[in-house]
């Protein structure tokens, strides 16, 4: 399954009746994500920071592609999904930034 599957039913599985209920939902999506690069940063090690930046925007890629396909549906929650992007989270955090940027 890729990224972009397993985020949709992640959020088609949810049930969100609370604002803490989507506050643990963004939590559980970023999870995922990290979860999926942290696997394939493995065998990155000793690679170049480009490679890393690389498997970043891939990642980002699949969160965008994840996006499009709740806004297909008009998924009520969409809007507040997409504000909550994982690529404005992951760059929030000035070391992954900086590491992030070094492969640019």
């Amino acid at each position: 399954m890729f990224l972009d599957d397993e985020l949709y039913l992640k959020v088609k599985s949810s049930k969100i009746e609370s604002s803490e209920d989507f506050r643990s939902l963004v939590n559980s999506l970023y999870l995922i994500c990290e979860n999926y690069y942290k696997a394939k940063l493995l065998p990155l090690i000793g690679c170049s920071y480009k490679e890393t930046t690389q498997l970043m925007d891939k990642t980002f890629r699949f969160w965008d592609m994840f996006i499009t396909k709740l806004e297909k549906e008009n998924h009520p929650f969409v809007t507040l999904i997409r504000d909550a992007s994982y690529k404005k989270a992951f760059l929030n955090n000035k070391h992954l930034r900086e590491i992030y940027e070094l492969g640019k």
